[in-house]
């Protein structure tokens, strides 16, 4: 090791220690840890070398070892104002002593300014010598454009906090004892804050008066556009505003004009709540990718604090933020708009969020960035919550944004096609990309790809001040735009090479299947209507299997039929007229019994809330009990006297109390009914659990991507397990309805109502990317039950044969590829 010590310094010292210096006139006693193949040198010598590179760093042989010096004390004196003269009208007493955080430390130099009577400020000659002074007046710091542009880059590459790259600074500086090096960490903040400030003027054109050019953009705007994207001014002309809104031209280019926008909440960038510079404001303040602070606030003011309830359940993840409650952050995240296309930051699309994704701040954000997009023609929001969040944007934007209510006559929404699997099957039919005309296969999510970049920066971001965070994220999402800039063109060639391809394949494949139909039912499937309609309280659509029987049955149907049976009289003369109604109070009364019975079996049981279920349920039972007893007057006379303090004790003798064979007299009929409110609870509890296991798998996927520490998992574990029971509820409320149905003559083996059990409450997460070995698992049984029971063997293979039907149209949505 010894040897290779040696070895490394004679060949980055050509002389040795004590040998004359290459003047031949003074001992080499001084080296350069920054020159290669450098010298040894006297005093003299080494201060001469370094005139014209004074941040090397030098070390002075002591006759023992070296020590770290400086040429400010070796007598280096930096001279400006006058080609690298000393002034002549400054004196030794101006000379002034500054340190200069460079690349490789921070250096200790003494500088001699011009102090002529013309002469520029002290700030001024300073940054003419590439240095950038630390304050206006007398700095006593500077900081290197080399060592501000490394710093830069490496922040934004590799997200490093300035706080680390400072430390990194020290070390260079004194190996030996790093504590010793000055502190200059809030000069480096101070300085790198205007650095990024400048950096994003150069790189939006407002360095170069691009306003001028552009007069139809926000003035001042320092964000970098994406100039694929449609923008009218720009890359557009105004005439697609006078399109015929059906014509076939229309048709024809309406995806390629359209701009496609894309919204999401994050939940990273947080900023913790901590004591705050009440002075420190954002330099890019409106002019960057966040809204102006100011108008923002005063807007948050105005607006209700209450949100719309979800219907959907992939929503409820909302429920999720809500119950770790972001402790300890003041913000709680951001919410952004991208282009969707490309995965560029809109200007003014990004601001705060508080204790979840509010959609008046999701409204703020849309109608900033529509500020620009006023002869916008077609505008198409991707949104992840957007099946809830159009429902009252309307009314919303009427009272808040109504210069913008022209525009939403533009504006068409669709769910990103990876959340869409997480949602139900009415959103999937209405706002998959998949399903939406002239949307150019449009997948939505390209800004999760850049939430993944900018999670990098939340460690460092989350700590700082109000204004420094805004400025630190700008210029994050400046730097994203930039960089998919440089590499868009390469990228859209890709694309389209990749779609042409893509597109013959697509086109063999559907020419291939049409094969097996008749001309007649390929032209009945090309004059379907594409788009999902309601037709009474169910959605259709040519891409989900139907048939003239209907979907299964569920008990609120099943009872609507049955009343309107007896209304007809098909069942008034086997039984009394009200029977239909008199088992469903029954079924509903029995569903309390067993509420009230899990509450009191709790193990923390509030006896509060039992004693009011119970009076609610005595309101119900009493009169039904009477008019049981009408129905059925010997029914209980061998019963013992009914005790309504606990009602949910009292057997309700529906006809499934008994097995088939030994049902009373009378009871034929409503065997029958209890049998079809059977079936359709059955089938209710199906669907409650499907929707239960797809919310626990949203919710659940959540959770590991946002939640960490000890509390917040806490908190969020304990919602989880509500949702798990959930799950445990719909399969006991199935196995209830189940063996009701078997005592009232449902066959065991029946391939529709299978038996459950608890291994089986699980299904594949669709918002997952498929794993290795997926297509060898078979999901539990109730994933597959949809087909209507009863189906005559033809009605069975059209069944089948509709599921098909989204092959009809593969043609037409793969000739929108090549607009990818």
């Amino acid at each position: 090791m010894g040897t290779l010590q040696e070895a490394i310094f004679s060949t980055r010292f050509s002389a040795q220690i004590g040998e004359l210096c290459t003047c031949s006139k003074a001992p080499a006693l001084h080296r350069c840890r920054d020159c290669f193949l450098a010298p040894a040198l006297c005093l003299t010598c080494l201060v001469n070398a370094h005139l014209h590179s004074p941040f090397h760093r030098v070390q002075t042989w002591t006759g023992k070892f070296f020590v770290n010096d400086n040429l400010a004390t070796l007598g280096l004196v930096v001279n400006l104002g006058h080609g690298g003269l000393r002034c002549p009208k400054s004196s030794e007493g101006d000379v002034r002593q500054m340190v200069i955080v460079h690349t490789n430390g921070m250096h200790l130099l003494r500088f001699s300014f011009c102090i002529c009577l013309y002469a520029q400020s002290d700030f001024v000659q300073l940054v003419e010598s590439q240095l950038f002074p630390a304050t206006v007046d007398r700095p006593d710091t500077a900081l290197t454009f080399n060592f501000l542009e490394n710093l830069h880059i490496h922040t934004l590459c590799s997200k490093t906090s300035i706080h680390n790259h400072h430390k990194a600074l020290t070390h260079l500086t004194d190996p030996i004892d790093p504590q010793r090096s000055p502190d200059r960490y809030a000069e480096c903040c101070r300085v790198l804050r205007l650095w990024q400030l400048l950096a994003s003027n150069r790189r939006s054109g407002q360095a170069h008066r691009i306003d001028t050019l552009l007069p139809h953009r926000s003035p001042g705007s320092v964000a970098v556009r994406c100039f694929a994207c449609p923008e009218v001014g720009f890359n557009l002309e105004n005439f697609i505003r006078y399109y015929p809104p059906c014509s076939f031209l229309t048709h024809l280019v309406s995806h390629k004009y359209t701009l496609y926008l894309s919204m999401d909440g994050n939940f990273r960038l947080q900023r913790l709540n901590k004591r705050q510079d009440p002075d420190d404001v954002a330099l890019n303040n409106g002019t960057g990718c966040f809204v102006k602070y100011d108008e923002y606030r005063e807007y948050l003011k105005g607006v209700s604090p209450s949100e719309e309830d979800s219907t959907c359940a992939h929503l409820q993840a909302v429920k999720m933020q809500n119950s770790i409650k972001f402790k300890n952050a003041v913000v709680s995240g951001v919410i952004s708009v991208q282009c969707a296309r490309h995965g560029i930051y809109m200007p003014k699309g990004t601001a705060d969020l508080e204790k979840g994704e509010a959609y008046a701040r999701s409204d703020y954000v849309l109608m900033r960035v529509l500020d620009e997009a006023q002869n916008q023609r077609w505008i198409m929001v991707s949104y992840d919550i957007w099946c809830q969040y159009w429902k009252n944007l309307h009314h919303r934007v009427a009272a808040h944004f109504p210069d913008k209510l022209p525009l939403l006559g533009h504006i068409r929404g669709a769910i990103p096609k990876m959340h869409i699997k997480g949602h139900i099957e009415r959103c999937q039919l209405e706002w998959s990309f998949n399903y939406l005309k002239y949307s150019g296969e449009t997948c939505g999510e390209k800004i999760e790809a850049g939430w993944a970049e900018q999670n990098q920066a939340a460690a460092s971001t989350k700590q700082q001040n109000a204004g420094h965070r805004h400025d630190s994220l700008d210029d994050c999402f400046n730097f994203w735009n930039w960089h998919k800039l440089q590499t868009l063109v390469s990228y859209i060639e890709k694309k389209y090479l990749d779609c042409k391809k893509r597109l013959a394949e697509r086109q063999k494949r559907f020419n291939h299947m049409c094969k097996d139909f008749s001309e007649k039912t390929l032209d009945e499937w090309k004059r379907l209507d594409t788009v999902p309609r309601k037709v009474g309280k169910m959605w259709t659509s040519p891409y989900v299997a139907h048939s003239s029987k209907g979907r299964p049955p569920s008990q609120l149907k099943a009872y609507q039929e049955l009343v309107q049976k007896e209304q007809t009289a098909e069942l008034a003369s086997q039984g009394t007229v009200g029977d239909a109604e008199f088992v469903s109070k029954g079924l509903k009364i029995e569903a309390e019994q067993h509420r009230i019975q899990s509450l009191t079996s709790s193990k923390e049981p509030l006896l509060s809330d039992i004693l009011s279920s119970r009076v609610s349920l005595q309101r119900l039972l009493k009169p039904w009990l009477l008019s049981q007893d009408k129905r059925t007057p010997d029914l209980r006379k061998h019963d013992p006297p009914l005790d309504l303090t606990q009602p949910e004790t009292i057997p309700l003798y529906l006809p499934s109390f008994w097995n088939t064979k030994e049902h009373p007299s009378g009871f034929n009929t409503l065997v029958l009914i209890e049998f079809a409110l059977r079936e359709g609870q059955c089938h209710d509890a199906l669907n409650k659990l499907r929707l239960a296991i797809k919310t626990f798998n949203a919710n659940l996927k959540f959770k590991k991507d946002n939640v960490h520490g000890q509390h917040p998992n806490t908190r969020a574990q304990l919602f989880l397990a509500t949702l798990n029971q959930d799950k445990v509820s719909a399969l006991e409320k199935y196995n209830r309805s189940r063996d009701a149905l078997l005592r009232l003559g449902l066959p065991p083996n029946d391939k529709t109502l299978q038996p459950l059990d608890k291994t089986q409450l699980w299904g594949r997460d669709m918002g997952l990317p498929a794993e290795l070995g997926d297509t060898h698992k078979d999901e539990p049984w109730f994933w597959a039950v949809g087909r209507p029971n009863g189906l005559t063997k033809e009605e069975a293979d059209d069944w089948n044969m509709q599921g098909n039907l989204y092959i009809s149209t593969c043609g037409s949505y793969a000739n929108t590829l090549l607009c990818s």
